[in-house]
């Protein structure tokens, strides 16, 4: 497949330019630096999170290729928090969030989501014949948007992933899609059992299944599991064409104090035994904590806690809509 247009929309691992990565400037009195994804060869761009500040190398930053660093400088324009900064009061990271375009070198192939359309016979076939999509998401307050700045209507005005992944599925294969987003903030599984008959009322061709960051709150693997076998099996009972896609969580902050991540692996292998003929499974939690091996997933964060910002986003509709894709990536 080849992506084209919108730059939303090319997944990261298929090009050597990355577009407005997410990065905090993080320091003490004496400076502050971010860390970034890949070596930079050259930079782009460095703007405010909203696109409309452009700071400039020397003057208000320089980079230190080999640490993947842009360190601030004296007097600079950029934003920062100081290296204790704590998110617990749910404050949106927009207004110290800049973006971070450039040119890399890294290797970028074990970023790559598996293939996962092979597992979705009907929905392949829609995007085959171009035929119009119904597309149904169900989940909780990230999949209803929280906190892309479109969902709060400030610039740059990026779409949720929900959105991106409709407009990337129109953009590629010529079909209409109907979104339908039944996402819900404070939504666990056992919220998503009851709405079972909503969603196969809707008759769609492909549902986006997202939960885990509320139920990590209190529930273990086994009633996660059991939640989302209780949904999946409702759907079916009211609509027995609909395939779906699991979406496993986007890691919390440290700050999260109330989620559990050590339930996410639990979650991962409940997920992994519900794919098959019908459900593919796509893991978002793998692709969170590689980053955080990198650079600090608070990067990735809308409101410091449990959100994904407008680059956390993005990740979630390349990692979606790449592995519905024939191929499962780049081809082109």
């Amino acid at each position: 497949m080849t992506w084209e247009g919108d730059p939303l929309l090319v997944p990261f691992w298929d090009t050597t330019a990355m577009y407005r990565e997410s990065a905090i400037l993080r320091g003490d009195d004496r400076g502050a630096h971010a860390t970034l994804l890949f070596q930079p060869e050259s930079i782009t761009a460095v703007t405010d999170a909203a696109g409309g500040q452009v700071y400039e190398e020397g003057a208000d930053y320089i980079v230190e290729r080999a640490q993947r660093r842009l360190v601030r400088t004296p007097g600079s324009r950029m934003p920062w928090v100081h290296s204790e900064a704590s998110g617990t009061n749910g404050a949106l990271t927009h207004g110290h969030t800049i973006a971070v375009s450039y040119t890399h070198a890294g290797n970028r192939m074990s970023w790559r989501p598996d293939a996962q359309l092979a597992r979705l016979p009907r929905f392949a076939d829609c995007l085959r014949r171009g035929a119009p999509i119904g597309l149904c998401v169900i989940g909780d307050s990230i999949s209803a948007g929280y906190d892309a700045s479109g969902f709060h209507g400030f610039p740059p005005f990026q779409p949720p992933y929900a959105p991106l992944v409709a407009h990337a599925m129109e953009s590629l294969s010529g079909a209409r899609v109907r979104l339908d987003n039944l996402a819900t903030a404070g939504w666990t599984t056992a919220d998503a059992v009851w709405e079972a008959e909503r969603v196969a009322a809707l008759q769609p061709d492909l549902v986006i299944v997202a939960f885990g960051m509320n139920d990590a709150a209190y529930a273990e693997g086994d009633e996660f599991g059991a939640n989302l076998r209780t949904l999946l099996d409702g759907v079916r009972a009211g609509h027995p064409s609909a395939e779906f896609l699991l979406v496993s969580p986007m890691l919390p902050t440290r700050e999260c104090t109330w989620v559990d991540p050590s339930r996410f692996a639990g979650y991962q292998e409940q997920l992994r035994a519900l794919g098959g003929d019908g459900v593919a499974v796509v893991d978002l939690t793998r692709l969170w904590a590689e980053f955080g091996q990198l650079k600090t997933t608070d990067d990735l964060s809308g409101n410091g806690l449990n959100h994904p910002n407008d680059f956390g986003h993005r990740l979630y509709a390349h990692t979606i809509i790449a592995a519905l894709w024939p191929g499962g990536s780049n081809e082109g």
